[in-house]
């Protein structure tokens, strides 16, 4: 089949496609390099598979004294509204040192008394604002005990049934 016959039922893309070098470069408008969206955290970048949100030098700064002063990585991304991998990196340009991951020792004393006066570890870990295995590690490196978890699911393998 000949070049004709091949095209001759053309596809919504290659008419894009075949337009667009029909127009040439004179078709095309110089972009803006800034974006025209903002919000209450400033301009948001355009992006079609997500709305990415650049933070301003003055909010950079505020969000690393806040990695600095100790708060919680998850708890500083939601304030920021930012991933907490962004976090990380803006953590990691401004030259601060990373936080060896767990709590510190005040902490785990903390989250090992929090559990030992009758707290569950989700309640702990939200308390805390850290993970549940995070809270388990503490409640053990304190010399603690994990209780068993009350109402849980007996698992089927387990469960005899008479015959």
């Amino acid at each position: 089949m000949g070049l004709p016959g091949r095209f001759s039922n053309s596809r919504p893309a290659l008419r894009t496609l075949i337009s667009r070098v029909l127009k040439g470069s004179e078709g095309r408008g110089s972009r803006s390099r800034t974006p025209d969206r903002h919000d209450t955290r400033g301009p948001v970048a355009r992006n079609p598979a997500k709305s990415q949100t650049r933070l301003s030098p003055k909010k950079r700064a505020e969000l690393v004294a806040a990695y600095q002063a100790g708060e919680p990585v998850r708890t500083i991304a939601a304030r920021f509204g930012v991933h907490r991998g962004t976090v990380s990196e803006f953590v990691r340009q401004a030259g601060v040192p990373a936080r060896e991951p767990g709590l510190d020792a005040g902490g785990r004393t903390r989250a090992a008394a929090l559990y030992e006066s009758g707290m569950t570890l989700t309640q702990v870990a939200d308390q805390v604002a850290v993970g549940v295995e995070t809270v388990r590690a503490a409640v053990l490196a304190e010399g603690g005990t994990i209780r068993p978890r009350v109402g849980c699911r007996v698992r089927r393998a387990e469960v005899t049934r008479p015959r």
